[in-house]
């Protein structure tokens, strides 16, 4: 939350505490908490490793790293990296190393062979007016971060198991991040399972076997990628279907473009009379996809006042709450009309001026 003027009345990192419940505020908003960010999660997550392989417990950890490093644009920064621009910086000054004294905290504890890493980027690079000197662009998928392009979601991943994955394997398969959930569900047996709720539509795939058995064996075959609420496009197997565009191709004039991935990974030439027969099937595709989520509606996003139950608030961050910039009473409309509002959606960028 910012409010113009209001200084450092606004919060940067709060947390959540599985044991009493309760949501706090970490560290504060100055530039040494951002600097501190990256360490400080990686040494609870190295903590929680040891304390359970201490007591004899499974353990999983979510670690993602937000690469603080990112964010170091001062003009007094030295660059080390091959690659000479933020993200290069970040890697090679802090995932790289990272990654390996994970590894060799697994390898002390005696816990490395019969533990799975799983190592994923969340989204393609920055390319549509990064920060200067970020050092983002498209490699060979056209596209980047918020794309319904292969650039924008297609993206690194490894996998380390020692006594599984044999060394240098390579996998061709499709997964999606989702699948991750129900495959970590399924390795981990008994209570894991029960804990999979079952008042929901659970989009994962388990790909245990693309783990065990290796290439060929990932049991996911289709992806539906979205573009806010909207379906941007629908993939089966190396075949992708884009259901809208702003490029001057099929999709634009509202007759839908076919692309053949391994031959088009920029997807910028549709197949046209190569591609009538894909037509039919992928919108029998999405038509069952969209009468699954009529039967079954995606989950409301809870909205509300924000930062009212943080136990150790700053006084700035009580402010933000106590003390509102504008009389609320005067407004023209309800503040939980306001906040619970939902602003029509156009991809085409229409309403960028909102």
């Amino acid at each position: 939350t910012f409010v113009p003027g209001w200084d450092d009345r606004w919060v940067f990192f709060y947390e959540g505490n599985v044991t009493d419940g309760k949501t706090r505020e970490w560290c504060g908003t100055s530039r040494a908490c951002y600097d501190a960010f990256d360490e400080e999660a990686k040494n609870r997550a190295f903590k929680f490793i040891r304390r359970a392989v201490e007591e004899d417990k499974p353990f999983y950890v979510a670690w993602w790293p937000l690469l603080m490093d990112l964010g170091s644009n001062s003009p007094n920064k030295t660059f080390e990296s091959v690659q000479r621009g933020m993200v290069g910086e970040g890697y090679e000054n802090f995932l790289d190393p990272a990654f390996g004294e994970l590894m060799d905290l697994l390898e002390e504890l005696n816990v490395k062979n019969n533990t799975l890493v799983v190592s994923m980027s969340d989204n393609g690079p920055m390319t549509h007016n990064p920060p200067p000197g970020m050092g983002m662009g498209e490699g060979v998928f056209r596209g980047g971060k918020g794309d319904f392009l292969e650039g924008g979601v297609r993206v690194s991943a490894q996998a380390s198991w020692p006594d599984v994955i044999p060394p240098g394997s390579r996998a061709h398969d499709m997964i999606h991040v989702t699948d991750l959930y129900t495959t970590f569900a399924k390795l981990g047996g008994g209570s894991a399972l029960d804990c999979i709720p079952t008042d929901r539509i659970i989009d994962g795939i388990d790909q245990t076997a693309l783990l065990v058995e290796g290439d060929s064996n990932g049991r996911r075959d289709h992806v539906f990628i979205y573009v806010g609420p909207e379906l941007g496009a629908s993939v089966k197997n190396q075949y992708k279907m884009h259901w809208r565009s702003s490029d001057p191709l099929q999709a634009a004039s509202g007759i839908t473009s076919v692309f053949e991935l391994y031959n088009d990974p920029r997807e910028v030439s549709p197949m046209v009379v190569e591609g009538l027969h894909f037509k039919e099937p992928f919108k029998r595709m999405r038509a069952r996809h969209d009468l699954w989520i009529e039967k079954y509606p995606h989950a409301k996003t809870n909205k509300g006042p924000a930062f009212t139950d943080i136990e150790n608030a700053r006084e700035e961050t009580r402010e933000l709450t106590s003390n509102a910039p504008v009389d609320l009473g005067d407004l023209p409309f309800d503040v939980n009309a306001f906040m619970t509002y939902e602003l029509p959606f156009d991809a085409s960028g229409a309403r960028d001026g909102m």
